[in-house]
């Protein structure tokens, strides 16, 4: 077999299984801690950048954004 035949044929076998491994549903389950974890960042950063746009301060006793007069959440 031609060298150029191999290169090709592994060169296929890499883009198939790049193709393949892009399909997996990586972020959508709400079981694994891997995905909880990245839809926790995603809605605190949601968070972070509505309180900004509104001009809610960052409490400096819990790290939240909240208005001083609304207290803590527990």
């Amino acid at each position: 077999m031609p060298a150029a035949t191999m290169i090709y044929i592994l060169g296929a076998t890499l883009l198939a299984a790049g193709w393949a491994l892009w399909l997996l549903p990586v972020g959508t389950c709400s079981e694994c801690p891997h995905c909880r974890a990245e839809k926790l960042t995603r809605q605190r950063t949601e968070e972070v950048r509505t309180a900004r746009f509104y001009g809610i301060p960052l409490c400096p006793h819990c790290g939240e954004h909240h208005q001083p007069e609304d207290g803590h959440r527990t």
